[in-house]
């Protein structure tokens, strides 16, 4: 773990010595890098950020606001305690809005003030790196991921919406889908009504298909999951979700609902000859299933999508139309 390094910025030797006693007591083993003149905060600011900055506000080369500044521009997460005895209530609060994380007193009863406003402001620093670490892989995701992320208030204004939600919804730019409003974006105004009823009613609204209308116009469907981001007083502040393309695979639907549909048609009006069936040895007619005896052809063009014709054949004709028959063979 690497060593507490403490910059102590004072003209007074006896002031930076008191600093450096203070922060001993509460920290182990701190480093001090003592700072006294123009030259030393210099060669200071090329250096690598310390832990903390201890800052009078008098000094002879400069004062304690423009030192703070300076230390913010370089080093934005480092704090800054400033330990003077010629500010006033003016200095601190213009310090307090340039970053100064605490004021103390040069007084003897204010010096055990010192080593807890230390650790107050080690602690808050941390605290913000953390944060800022956090905020930063946020923002990456929610940048990078390919899916459509958005906020927007109860009213429709959109907050905030990631490059893969711009490109779904063919905007030429963030700043373009901001200046859209979020229920101009629904193509049927009925299913805001579904989503937002669903939406103040449980909180939370899961793969909620519907379209919305790109900025060309034309409609894109999408699969959309939010939730009510609410406030300390249950008051909905903002909606954030997230938006999946599913235009495609909802072609894919139709055109499989499209076949299925004429597949059936197709069916219905297929008529098909299978299994046994019963026909009379002499006669040739067929029984059908309720009982009834059929003539073939009467049988098969019920139950077929065939047609007869009707002739002899030379047999037939030789036995019923023997003339015919003989004439015919010349």
């Amino acid at each position: 773990m690497n060593a507490l390094r403490i910059v102590l910025i004072d003209d007074n030797p006896d002031d930076r010595a008191l600093v450096a006693r203070e922060f001993s007591r509460a920290f182990e083993q701190p480093v001090f890098d003592q700072v006294k003149d123009q030259a030393g905060f210099e060669k200071l600011a090329q250096g690598p950020a310390p832990s903390l900055v201890v800052t009078d506000f008098q000094l002879r080369w400069s004062d304690g606001l423009a030192i703070l500044r300076r230390i913010k521009q370089i080093w934005p997460d480092c704090p800054v305690i400033m330990f003077t005895g010629t500010g006033s209530e003016e200095v601190a609060v213009e310090a307090m809005k340039a970053g100064l994380d605490d004021y103390v007193l040069k007084s003897p009863r204010h010096y055990s003030r010192l080593s807890s406003a230390g650790q107050v402001s080690l602690r808050l620093s941390q605290q913000r790196r953390q944060i800022k670490e956090v905020e930063g892989r946020y923002s990456s995701l929610f940048d990078s991921v390919p899916v459509g992320l958005y906020r927007a208030t109860p009213g429709g204004r959109i907050l905030d919406a990631n490059p893969c939600l711009v490109e779904m919804l063919g905007y030429p730019n963030r700043e373009a889908l901001l200046a859209a409003k979020a229920t101009d974006l629904y193509v049927h105004a009925e299913d805001y009504q579904t989503w937002s009823q669903l939406m103040n009613r449980q909180g939370v609204v899961r793969n909620f298909e519907t379209e919305l209308r790109c900025q060309c116009g034309k409609p894109c469907w999408v699969r959309e999951s939010a939730r009510a981001v609410r406030d300390a007083k249950g008051e909905i502040m903002y909606y954030e979700g997230s938006l999946e393309d599913i235009t495609e695979s909802k072609k894919a639907e139709e055109e499989r609902e499209k076949l299925i549909i004429e597949l059936q048609d197709a069916l219905a009006k297929i008529k098909t000859l299978s299994g046994l069936l019963p026909i009379c040895s002499s006669c040739k007619k067929i029984r059908d299933d309720k009982g009834y005896w059929n003539q073939i052809e009467v049988y098969i063009e019920t139950h077929s999508d065939a047609e007869f014709t009707h002739s002899f054949c030379p047999d037939c004709m030789q036995k019923l139309y023997p003339e015919i028959a003989e004439v015919l063979s010349k």
